[in-house]
């Protein structure tokens, strides 16, 4: 604004000393006069309407015409009214304080001298004089008073006592005051140490050309939407810093205010995204750490499966004299450790197995036609050898009206059995309880027991693969069974919870569909298979 209106003051000066020594004096006043009519109007475009480009572009065309005519008429590119060219590009670079403006700015000048040489073949001249650099020199003391003058309240708003802007200040913010277009019309004086740079070199397109390339859609959208009244939750910013060769994060409010400018306050968050991005690499790292111990357990244990079987095997085959009997009774029970003790460890290694299949999403199920009252009595029967060894009475309620059903049974029976063994390894005495239901399509199970309960806070660590509730009752097995467990339901698509306390006993509530794929002839569905390394597993009690 106050280009628009000094500028039609060095024009006055300039055309009184040209005129004073022309006879055609109506055509240079009238020429010079177009373009001081161009500045006040320009200058009445922008009170009016606010809209600082056209005003702009309105007193760059206006202020290279008349320079370009003072030119002409003072007696070409070599009187002292050529100075003058330096003032498109010094106002138009200071306005809008932006690099593209400067450049306009000399090429404003450029063209206004090109004018200046056309039309001085077309115009009156006079000679050029000392007199003729009072206007550049007038030109040069409004600059100096006017630099000062826009400087001054910038720093004003920064230290005002008791403004709402010094407490954010103090605090160590930046404040921006952005157009409605989103260009900066001003930055407080905090930018040089929190970015780097000048507050005027954000001033224009400069802060928005700092911004990250995939922050800037986001910056432009809460400038949209703080333009069209809508509320906007603060939004994190990557600015670039010179100091230190790459991006900083900073945190930005806005808000629109009374005189319908948009307020940005910016404060530093590096500290907040550093934290983020160091909880992301360790979460990386864990989660690396835990997908190679998997891998590692799996590959340890794909290796240990076949001596193992063939230990077992063949001491099964020992244990039941089928080629011979024992010499003496030590012999069979050593044989008989043997063969309980690979027993346990293939069970272990097959846990593994199964558990790394589950977290892998690798686990195949195989849905099939059979008979529950038959599948629930199979488990019973495997997990009865240890129940009776601990006087534990095991019960099964299951509803007569359940006939066949259709599921994975290898993953229910699995389910099972390790729910029963595991009941039992923690009740010393009492009972364990097997409840089947089906409602619908969902098969509903229930292993309740009289045992030693769990904890309130053992219960949120429970089927994490190698976890063990801590007890003075019993320490024995993995950690696997119930890990494996709720990998099983998991991955047939079931549900499971459990209810313990101290003391008072446990119930395990799995919930599993009972519908499959289409029933081929042969029984089986056409759905997904199994691997042969499954089906050569037989049911077990997995610690």
């Amino acid at each position: 604004m106050q280009v628009l209106f000094c500028a039609p003051a060095v024009f006055v000066i300039g055309t009184a000393q040209i005129v004073s020594h022309l006879g055609e004096v109506p055509g240079a006043i009238a020429g010079l006069a177009l373009s001081i009519a161009l500045l006040l109007a320009a200058a009445a475009v922008l009170c009016s309407t606010g809209k600082r480009r056209i005003a702009e572009v309105m007193g760059l065309c206006a202020g290279g015409a008349g320079i370009a005519t003072m030119i002409a008429l003072g007696g070409g590119l070599t009187s002292p009214f050529t100075v003058l060219l330096g003032a498109l590009a010094i106002e138009a670079g200071w306005v809008a304080r932006e690099r593209r403006a400067l450049i306009w700015g000399v090429g404003a000048a450029a063209v206004a001298a090109l004018v200046s040489v056309v039309l001085v073949s077309l115009v009156p001249q006079v000679a050029p004089s000392a007199w003729s650099w009072l206007t550049p020199l007038f030109y040069g003391l409004l600059l100096a008073i006017r630099f000062p003058a826009v400087e001054e309240p910038e720093a004003s708003e920064e230290v005002q006592a008791g403004s709402a802007d010094a407490v954010v200040v103090a605090a160590g913010a930046i404040i921006l005051r952005l157009q409605t277009n989103g260009e900066v019309m001003s930055a407080t004086a905090r930018a040089k140490a929190a970015l780097g740079v000048e507050p005027e070199l954000l001033v224009g397109t400069g802060f928005f050309e700092r911004v990250l390339v995939s922050d800037r859609v986001g910056y432009l959208s809460a400038v949209a939407d703080v333009r069209d009244g809508k509320a906007v939750k603060g939004l994190r910013l990557r600015i670039r810093v010179p100091a230190e060769a790459g991006y900083r994060a900073f945190f930005a409010d806005m808000a629109m205010n009374e005189g319908g400018e948009i307020v940005v306050v910016l404060r530093d968050d590096e500290a907040s995204s550093q934290l983020e991005n160091a909880l992301a690499d360790a979460k990386r790292e864990v989660k690396e750490a835990v997908e190679l111990r998997d891998h590692l357990l799996a590959s340890v244990s794909h290796e240990l499966k076949t001596p193992l079987n063939a230990i077992a095997g063949f001491s099964d085959v020992l244990v039941n004299e089928m080629f011979g009997p024992f010499a003496n009774a030590k012999q069979r029970e050593y044989v008989t450790l043997i063969n309980e003790a690979s027993s346990h460890l293939l069970n272990v290694v097959n846990a593994v197995l199964d558990v790394s299949k589950m977290r892998a999403g690798t686990y195949e199920g195989e849905v099939e036609e059979f008979r529950l009252d038959e599948a629930a009595k199979l488990t019973l029967a495997i997990v009865s050898r240890e129940a009776n060894a601990k006087a534990v009475k095991l019960e099964l309620d299951l509803d007569e009206r359940i006939g066949t059903v259709h599921c994975d049974r290898r993953a229910l029976q699995q389910i099972l059995i390790n729910l029963l063994s595991n009941a039992v390894k923690f009740t010393p005495e009492g009972s364990v309880r097997l409840a089947i239901r089906q409602r619908a399509q969902r098969l509903h199970l229930t292993v309740s027991d009289t045992g030693i309960g769990i904890a309130p806070e053992d219960l949120a660590r429970l089927g994490k693969p190698f976890t063990q509730v801590k007890n003075a009752h019993s320490s024995q097995g993995t950690g696997l069974g119930l890990s494996l467990v709720d990998g099983l339901v998991q991955a047939s698509g079931g549900s499971m919870s459990i209810e313990s306390a101290p003391g008072a006993g446990t119930k395990v509530h799995v919930s599993l569909p009972v519908s499959g794929g289409v029933i081929e002839r042969t029984g089986r569905t056409s759905g997904a298979k199994l691997s042969g390394e499954w089906n050569e597993v037989p049911y077990r009690k997995t610690a």
